[in-house]
């Protein structure tokens, strides 16, 4: 992403660098192999990984906050398999309808 100093110095170039970086961003081809399984609202997502060295994962999605796409962790920092993700998504589901 462009730095905002080059807005000031030449919105021209910025509006460039911004135009390819969206396109890089955004490219639909990052998430192949992947399914979205939970929408937290505001194009944030998590997805599941379905195919390849990632296969079994889970990753937020981001990148409509600009933050890209990061594993999804569990608290000792274990990249999340999708069972233990969805065990504790239940979890806190269950909390929430009995609170």
């Amino acid at each position: 992403m462009p730095l905002d100093d080059l807005l000031r110095d030449d919105e021209a170039e910025y509006e460039r660098q911004f135009d390819e970086f969206e396109q890089r961003y955004w490219r639909g081809s990052l998430m192949n192999g992947a399914v979205p399984i939970c929408h937290e609202g505001c194009t944030l997502r998590i997805w599941l990984v379905v195919a390849g060295e990632q296969a079994g994962r889970v990753w937020h999605d981001g990148r409509a906050d600009y933050k890209g796409l990061k594993p999804v962790v569990t608290p000792d920092g274990t990249p999340a398999t999708f069972s233990l993700w969805y065990d504790e998504w239940l979890d806190r589901a269950v909390r929430a309808a009995i609170s």
